[in-house]
């Protein structure tokens, strides 16, 4: 039986919104700008709040769709007290209000994991780090704080997709989304290159090549979430063969082309060798569908590629390997790594805070500009974690990848289960891209993982409803 309540219980929501507008109206058009109109602008925020938070509770589905696309949304955001505060944020916060008021009735309870546990003491570690080693303990414990609100996540998905059905409305959710951002990004990509807008592109990230971003946070994160949504809808599409995902793996490959990402790209090709492989090992090879794979990735390359190519080129032609300076944008993550180190071997067993690397060395310092106040950033996971929060911290988060991944691999080789497999596959392309770029701040990631700790945890207990797919696991 359904739980979730009908569309005719809920309420109906028009008195609010005109009660809304008419605050609105009034605190705008208003002659006096005093208290009054400070209440005013209280009053339209907390009902705004309490009638959200209303319509998640009784439809816990929207809020995982905003869960979801709020995290490929991190390049909008408003100050609020000094901190840029964006939409995942927003949609935490909410999501969180919501979950006590969720129906319970045939509502299975998440079945913790020791994955789970870990990603708590990750938490810990940086909130330990950002407290007593950091050289400005506000601003890194602020910024500890707010990692901790970007993993969140991780847990909410855990409580919501309890059940194989829900795991698997949330895995279709996450490819909708990432065909949309996908979308987006060619859609500025195309407004740029033919009318000359700026929006979503950063003008001349590249020399003279322009960056295209969407709504992302820069355009290699752009590129990794366009080429984890490509393999995903591959995986996808081989098991289930609907053309939806036919258009849905056009979309995301061309962002992933359009991004101009070269660790993306790399990755992408990487991650596909290896689901080849996969693939002829438990011989679901179809070939009518890889037939129709490789006619869209062909014509899409057609339509896109005459307009990235030049610009490709001129991207790898700055590589040299036996002269790293040749390509601006790599020397300036080998000098970043370099000045990183000396901060890591001031403080390995903590490290020195969430994000406190730009607290100690600015963009000037670095050769990148002249701005005295710009805080630079770590593009290498694994160099930002062991320089912010030491080797406690990084032992601990490779224990829960180690963890996690393990007991995934384990479940597929018992059964093939298709949502985990595309969410592993996805997975590789993040630990590439991430060592250019760095996409562990942001929430995206840990939605993607939250989705991989929810099919762990279902998959592995043997009471959890839904019928599991046909195929044998990668073992047999």
């Amino acid at each position: 039986m359904n739980t979730i309540a009908r569309p005719a219980t809920i309420p109906n929501p028009t008195p609010l919104l005109f009660l809304m507008a008419a605050i609105l109206a009034w605190y705008k058009w208003g002659e006096d700008p005093g208290p009054l109109s400070a209440t005013a602008a209280i009053a339209v925020v907390a009902l705004f709040a309490a009638s959200f938070i209303s319509i998640l509770s009784i439809r816990p589905l929207l809020a995982v769709i905003g869960l979801i696309a709020a995290g490929t949304m991190a390049r909008l955001y408003i100050d609020v007290f000094g901190m840029n505060v964006r939409p995942e944020h927003f949609v935490t916060v909410f999501f969180c209000l919501a979950v006590p008021f969720w129906p319970r009735k045939q509502w299975p309870r998440p079945r913790w994991i020791l994955p789970d546990l870990l990603v708590l003491l990750y938490v810990a570690c940086n909130l330990l780090s950002s407290l007593v080693m950091s050289i400005a303990p506000s601003k890194t414990l602020r910024w500890a704080m707010q990692q901790a609100l970007v993993i969140l996540p991780y847990f909410l998905l855990r409580v919501f997709c309890t059940s194989r059905e829900r795991l698997r409305k949330a895995f279709m959710i996450l490819l909708a989304v990432g065909a949309g951002q996908a979308a987006i990004g060619v859609f500025c990509f195309f407004s740029n290159l033919i009318f000359g807008s700026e929006f979503g592109v950063e003008v001349g990230q590249y020399g003279t090549i322009p960056g295209t971003y969407g709504l992302e946070f820069e355009a290699n994160i752009l590129g990794a979430i366009s080429a984890a949504a490509f393999v995903m809808m591959l995986a996808t599409y081989l098991k289930e063969g609907r053309r939806i995902l036919l258009w849905g793996t056009a979309i995301t490959f061309a962002g992933m082309l359009i991004a101009l990402s070269r660790a993306a790209i790399s990755a992408a090709f990487i991650t596909l060798g290896l689901f080849i492989v996969i693939c002829i090992k438990i011989k679901i090879f179809d070939w009518a569908r890889m037939k129709m794979l490789a006619k869209t990735v062909l014509i899409t390359s057609m339509v896109v590629l005459p307009f990235v190519m030049p610009l490709y080129m001129q991207r790898f032609s700055t590589l040299d390997i036996s002269d790293i300076s040749a390509d601006g944008e790599t020397a300036g993550r080998v000098i970043t790594i370099v000045t990183a180190a000396d901060g890591i071997m001031a403080h390995p067993i903590l490290g020195n805070g969430t994000a406190s690397f730009q607290l100690l060395v600015t963009n000037q310092e670095l050769g990148f500009g002249d701005d005295v106040t710009g805080g630079s950033w770590i593009g290498n996971t694994e160099m930002r974690v062991l320089h912010d929060t030491g080797i406690v911290g990084l032992g601990v988060l490779l224990w829960f990848f180690g963890s996690l991944g393990l007991r995934a691999l384990k479940i597929l080789r018992k059964e093939l289960v298709t949502e985990l497999l595309a969410l592993l596959l996805a997975c590789a392309i993040y630990a590439l891209t991430f060592q250019t770029t760095e996409g562990t701040l942001l929430e995206f990631f840990w939605v993607h993982i939250g989705l991989i700790g929810c099919a762990v945890s279902i998959y592995q207990n043997p009471k959890t409803t839904g019928s599991p797919d046909r195929p044998s696991g990668l073992g047999r």
